[in-house]
């Protein structure tokens, strides 16, 4: 059912649902049985890391690998994946030192979180939270995804850096991983205008073939991080919540079989 398929969840501009989405898309997919590795490719502070942080109390410092050890090539994708407190979400946890990789820029970096990916154990779902910019991080963890999510504030300049999103992927498609498709744009934190309205339509005639989900506006959302739990634990009644679990019900139609 699942086919070990490889999102990445991005979008240049910051505040935009990336994170909410990871963590609670894979909550979602976990709470329905699937095995799901969350890679947060973001090292900046209030990331999925932060939301989900790794259980590694009991392990050595000195093993505590992260993404940046991956992408170093001084660990393997599953030395730096741990379990989370959510069963079956497990997350490949980033910190500031994430950062060293855009300087240091290995031979091969475009496609070593790919490669990362195709020898390590397959989980049925990978979920890559992107940084809020178009950086080498970013180009990297597009090509290591077949399948795009875009979280979108409906704005007017929100819009303008989907359009800057979209030369990233073409060049991505066209350099780099020839598979790679929008599968789903999201409206995140959506409040009732003709405004939202336009912008609902203006994305749905940009990006036809995928899937439109709106997600809506609840304080929720802002709460959950604080106390480190997705949505499906913290407000499982919220329609955030509802939007999410629609949206993984539409993203693996059998899900929606199976629960009806």
């Amino acid at each position: 059912m699942w086919g070990r398929r490889r999102f990445v969840v991005t979008n240049q501009k910051g505040g935009q649902g990336k994170t909410t989405t990871t963590v609670n898309l894979g909550a979602q997919l976990a709470s329905q049985g699937a095995k799901v590795r969350a890679i947060d490719a973001d090292p900046q502070i209030g990331s999925a890391t932060f939301w989900l942080p790794p259980q590694w109390e009991h392990v050595d410092p000195g093993q505590r690998f992260d993404l940046s050890h991956v992408l170093t090539g001084q660990a393997t994708l599953d030395q730096a994946t741990w379990p989370t407190t959510v069963p079956g979400l497990f997350i490949v946890p980033s910190f500031h030192s994430l950062g060293q990789f855009e300087l240091l820029r290995p031979p091969g970096a475009d496609l070593v979180l790919r490669q990362a990916i195709d020898r390590a154990e397959p989980y049925d779902v990978t979920l890559t939270d992107c940084p809020p910019n178009l950086g080498l991080l970013t180009v990297t963890s597009i090509t290591s995804s077949d399948e795009v999510i875009i979280p979108c504030k409906p704005g007017g300049l929100d819009l303008a850096g989907v359009n800057d999103l979209n030369q990233t992927l073409a060049l991505v498609k066209d350099r780099l991983n020839p598979n790679v498709h929008v599968a789903a744009v999201l409206v995140c934190g959506k409040l009732q205008s003709n405004f939202v309205d336009a912008i609902e339509q203006q994305l749905q005639a940009d990006y036809p073939d995928a899937i439109h989900q709106a997600i809506r506006h609840t304080v929720r959302v802002g709460e959950a991080p604080t106390v480190r739990q997705p949505l499906i634990e913290y407000a499982p009644d919220s329609t955030a919540t509802e939007d999410y679990r629609t949206l993984a019900g539409r993203l693996f139609p059998a899900l929606s079989t199976r629960s009806a």
